[in-house]
């Protein structure tokens, strides 16, 4: 920390917070001095739920905290029901900040303010607690909104970030539901997402690579920025000038068709995601605006949703193995996305997933609601104690606030439909003979670079096994049961081992040219690699048996 007396100063005001909604129990645990700090007279915690008291604390502790709830407040499943409840009540609400805008333009942007605008609204017309908002014209005209980030909020979120670290790592140990939630891991994933909302220079290259993403598309507006007049606390970019996407009345009194506008909606949403990877991590209500014309826009583009090649890829195969009602893949691809797992039973974990399928077959399309799914989902995951890279998070919390404008707007909305199309796409694509050349080719040389590096592995175990540092560690099911595992892995082993030694053969003697040959072949090169395509063929079988048995 760059300032160990402002971190203090904070750290006794949370103090005091913590004591006076009734956490005093959690004050000992803290490794901070409290014995001089001044403790404000208590909340009256026998008559307040401790969950509302910590939604109340969040609040009073600022708007590092309250966004940190309202992350949390995604992880449902991991948390009890009530305190998500709770969380989801939390709003970014702040009072805005008294400044001169001309001289603040002028001196961060180091321009003559008469030389680019023509006009500025003395107070802000929206605040948040990063930044707040003008409305401006440019020179010739053009309406834009000057987004200016708050003076200093970067340091203070520093110090409440560190501080959040500190108490998460106490407070894991406090009760189950939070160590179930991993808190450290959500404050980490929180704290990198922070970092890159307050940077305007970031949100400004979000909207531009939006843009990008979206070039000739009739449906959508993307707000056009303006470099000149931006920095890393400044950003201008045009004004959209439209209609709430939930006004339902202006938007029939336009004439506008609120079916369609649905469907745009949802569809530009799913193709953020599957198609361009790059997605709106928060499009609520207040984020998604209907222009005049009907095209829809996307605003306040400081959270966004990032897909990988490694992410989007899983996504796909999630999206087909959905589709078919695998759910031992569906099982597999969910273990491989998260980040922590402690799945106690795979057969049930496995059932639950097909209880969801049964849920999708026996009940309408048009009756199905994302939230209900998700509901379930989210109880799976609780149960299994799974936790996953924010994208994940961010794309379920997207795709049910678009699903609630949507039936908003139209309640006979089939999004099932919707994604159909897109799951097509991904199977046609996955049929396609380019992808299967290039997934093939990927695979192969993964395992070529496994068995190159093989004598290497080995060498690494044989060395430590003979000065006595190799560490076997296993859970102990019974004697009979290991003794089985470990005979199947050393037999696994061994053939694996004469795989590797037939191929060397076969290699070396093509190279020696060694007679007779077929096809250009030797016969002895033939007889190795048919000896070695058994083995594998024999070891492929005798896995898939073992699986099934499990």
């Amino acid at each position: 920390m760059h300032n160990p007396a402002k971190k203090l100063q904070r750290s006794s005001h949370i103090i005091s917070v913590l004591a006076k909604y009734g956490f005093r129990d959690i004050l000992t645990r803290l490794p901070w001095n409290t014995k001089q700090t001044h403790l404000e007279k208590g909340v009256d915690v026998a008559n307040i739920s401790v969950y509302r008291r910590i939604r109340m604390t969040l609040e009073e502790l600022g708007p590092a905290f309250v966004k940190l709830g309202q992350s949390a407040s995604t992880r449902e499943g991991l948390l009890p029901k009530e305190l998500v409840d709770e969380l989801k009540y939390l709003e970014d609400r702040v009072d805005p900040f008294s400044i001169d805008i001309k001289s603040y333009l002028e001196e961060e942007l180091n321009i003559h303010f008469e030389e680019h605008f023509s006009h500025i609204d003395s107070e802000p017309f929206a605040a948040a607690s990063i930044s707040q908002v003008y409305k401006a014209n440019l020179l010739d005209g053009k309406a834009v909104v000057v987004k200016v980030r708050r003076p200093h909020v970067d340091e203070v979120l520093k110090t409440d970030l560190a501080l959040m670290r500190d108490i998460a790592r106490i407070l894991v140990g406090y009760s189950e539901p939070l160590q179930n939630l991993n808190l450290p891991l959500i404050v980490d994933s929180f704290a990198a997402t922070l970092e890159e909302e307050i940077s305007l220079l970031n949100e400004r290259y979000n909207i531009e690579r939006f843009a990008k993403n979206f070039k000739g598309n009739s449906k959508i507006v993307v707000p056009k920025v303006y470099p000149a007049v931006s920095s890393d606390r400044v950003l201008t970019m045009e004004y959209m000038d439209g209609i709430k996407v939930t006004d339902k009345a202006k938007l029939k009194e336009l004439g506008l068709d609120l079916e369609e506008i649905v469907d745009n909606g949802i569809n530009l949403y799913l193709e953020q995601v599957i198609v361009h990877g790059f997605f709106h991590g928060d499009p609520h209500p207040g984020n998604l605006i209907v222009m005049r014309n009907g095209k829809l826009a996307f605003i306040d583009f400081g959270n966004m949703g990032k897909l990988l090649s490694i992410d989007r890829q899983n996504l796909e195969g999630f999206i087909q193995a959905a589709v078919s009602s695998n759910a031992p893949h569906l099982a597999d691809i969910i273990e491989d996305v998260a980040i922590v797992s402690h799945i106690p039973d795979r057969a049930k974990f496995e059932r639950s997933l097909y209880e969801i399928f049964d849920l999708i077959d026996n009940v309408s399309l048009g009756d199905i609601s994302l939230e209900s799914l998700f509901n379930k989902l989210w109880r799976i995951i609780g149960n299994n104690r799974l936790y996953f890279p924010e994208y994940i998070y961010q794309l379920i919390r997207g795709i049910s606030l678009m699903e609630g404008i949507g039936r908003h707007l139209n309640p006979d909305l089939n999004i099932m439909k919707s994604i159909k199309p897109f799951a097509n796409r991904i199977m046609r694509e996955r049929l396609d003979p380019a992808y299967l050349f290039k997934k093939g080719k990927n695979k192969a040389f993964a395992f070529a670079r496994d068995i190159e590096k093989l004598p290497d592995d080995l060498r690494s175990v044989f060395r430590q096994i003979k000065t006595g540092n190799f560490t076997l560690n296993h859970h102990l099911i019974s004697a009979k049961s290991f003794n089985q595992i470990l005979k199947k892995g050393v037999n696994r082993i061994v053939i694996g081992i004469m795989m590797l030694s037939l191929n060397m053969l076969a290699g070396m003697v093509i190279i020696a040219h060694v007679e007779p040959k077929f096809w250009g072949i030797p016969i002895w090169a033939w007889l190795f690699l048919g000896s070695s395509f058994a083995l594998a063929i024999y070891l492929f079988i005798s896995m898939l048996r073992a699986r099934n048995k499990d």
